[in-house]
């Protein structure tokens, strides 16, 4: 059953995209999602159980990791990123370009309108500057797609699996809409995710590398506050049950590798201090509700204690409850500000936070199936 409701709510998000975006256009959403859903059903069910040899996986995960590639680098040549309506891609370049003209970067606009503004945190705007120093800051979805394909290889030491994942993402609307758009948000989850592989894998636990742990957390904090969601899951565990000490000081920790990062802003303007009446804080806490946000943190806990070191029910858990809290934010700023306007005709109803749970959907769904 658990498998099955993940697997449930990875159709629900790709329908989403399909039933928003398609709905657009001439073509009829449902029947495409329809179309979608069969063939979807016979890759996973029918084709994939085909395929027993690691290295007949090996040589086909390899040929459609470069089919993949080749097909984002194409979508970046043809598309022209000031047509679309959407700004993660100058959250980050217009940020980047301000900070090397000496423009404070957090009060440049993006190029959506006048009152958007960059909302990554610093250290993500720094992850991403190769990548605007080769002209495109979208050539970072090649770069973290193969980061997400040769940590699940290395970690699950099989191409069966890796497949799998591929193969479940490369059909996945909602991947590809993040493609069309440039946006970054996939890309910053992905990276936490292979964080929390190495952690597993290398076995730092809160336990044994207390102080490497939080500064780790701190160092995602330091990307999204959205990031900080599943290494939260996976630590607290064994942080309430560690020693008073670490307890106490790994807060303090992770907070002061995220105040490192904040500090130049903070002080970029000591006569006006601009950092407190525009800064990333502002843009990614301006929806929700205080006691949505608490009452998801209270499940976010006890799901902690319910896995308790099964990293395959971690996975599981996180990916249920990142898809839930975020559906359950949306939800509730679309009924509570655009509540006449049908739900996917609403610009606000911003369902590419639903992706961040996909890295751990894919997790569990290939690895159950590669059980089988």
């Amino acid at each position: 059953m658990g498998k099955k409701s993940i697997l449930a709510m990875l159709l629900v998000t790709n329908a989403f995209f399909i039933l928003k975006y398609v709905g657009r256009t001439t073509l009829n959403p449902y029947l495409c999602m329809g179309i979608y859903l069969i063939f979807f059903a016979a890759c996973y069910f029918l084709a994939f159980p085909r395929i027993k040899s690691e290295k007949r996986a090996r040589q086909l995960c390899l040929t459609l990791l470069g089919a993949m590639v080749a097909g984002i680098a194409f979508l970046l040549y043809k598309i022209d990123p000031m047509s679309i309506r959407v700004d993660r891609w100058s959250a980050t370049t217009y940020f980047l370009e301000g900070l090397f003209n000496g423009v404070y970067p957090y009060g440049v606009h993006t190029h959506v309108s006048q009152s958007n503004f960059p909302s990554p945190f610093p250290l993500w705007q720094y992850l991403n500057l190769p990548f605007w120093l080769m002209g495109d800051v979208g050539i970072g979805l090649i770069a973290f797609l193969c980061l997400l394909t040769f940590t699940l290889r290395w970690f699950t030491a099989s191409w069966r699996t890796t497949l799998l994942a591929l193969v479940l993402l490369a059909l996945s609307p909602c991947y590809w809409w993040e493609v069309y758009v440039r946006s970054d948000g996939l890309s910053n989850a992905i990276l936490i995710f292979c964080v929390i592989l190495w952690m597993e894998k290398r076995g730092i636990s809160f336990r044994s590398h207390w102080i490497a742990t939080a500064i780790i957390c701190g160092l995602a904090a330091s990307t999204r506050l959205s990031a900080i969601i599943p290494l939260a899951i996976y630590v607290v565990y064994d942080y309430f049950k560690s020693e008073r000490i670490s307890i106490i000081l790994s807060p303090l920790i992770a907070l002061g590798v995220l105040v490192f990062f904040f500090l130049p802003y903070i002080l970029w303007d000591t006569t006006t201090w601009v950092f407190f009446t525009r800064n990333p804080f502002m843009s990614q806490t301006s929806t929700g509700n205080v006691w949505i946000l608490f009452i998801m943190v209270v499940i976010a806990l006890g799901l902690a204690f319910l896995y308790n070191k099964n990293f395959e029910q971690y996975t599981e858990n996180t990916g249920r409850f990142v898809f839930g809290f975020f559906l359950v934010a949306i939800c509730y700023h679309h009924y509570m500000h655009n509540a006449e306007v049908p739900v996917f005709e609403d610009a606000d109803f911003d369902i590419s936070y639903l992706n961040l749970a996909l890295p751990y959907f894919l997790y569990t769904l290939t690895t159950h199936k590669n059980q089988e």
